[in-house]
């Protein structure tokens, strides 16, 4: 039997999953503290590519120098300064991600708990509507 509650329910279900459900339900499939550290591995992963990318493209950049230098360089210097900046850049960007993971992680919590509760009164609904069905076949 068709309800308006029902429906109404059953629609805010649907627009839910077809929409930001479908991210809110893939991030609490984890627990808070694995999102927080996978969303941290990504970020280190990603700033390690790119600081050999950036390091590859600085050195084509400049490869003539390079190479006329090659034995007066002062490598240890250059790659310690190069280390530094990228260790104080991937700090930062784990901050930021540390931050933006926990907001994340917060908002499609409180979202997929309202689906959660949701589905919980359409079930109910449910069950009423199989027991009334029941009684009046008995």
């Amino acid at each position: 039997m068709l309800s308006e509650d029902k429906i109404k329910k059953m629609i805010r279900l649907s627009e839910y999953e077809l929409g930001i459900g479908r991210e809110d339900l893939r991030y609490v499939k984890y627990s808070k503290t694995d999102f927080i550290w996978l969303q941290i591995l990504k970020t280190v992963a990603a700033d390690i590519l790119a600081a050999i990318l950036f390091f590859v493209l600085l050195v084509c950049y400049q490869l003539e120098y390079v190479l006329q230098n090659a034995l007066t360089l002062p490598l240890r210097e250059v790659m310690v300064n190069y280390a530094l900046c990228f260790l104080a850049i991937c700090l930062i960007s784990v901050i930021v991600t540390w931050k933006r993971a926990v907001r994340l992680y917060k908002e499609a919590e409180i979202r997929a708990r309202e689906y959660a509760i949701t589905l919980d009164e359409l079930m109910s609904i449910y069950e009423k509507e199989e027991n009334a069905q029941e009684d009046v076949e008995s």
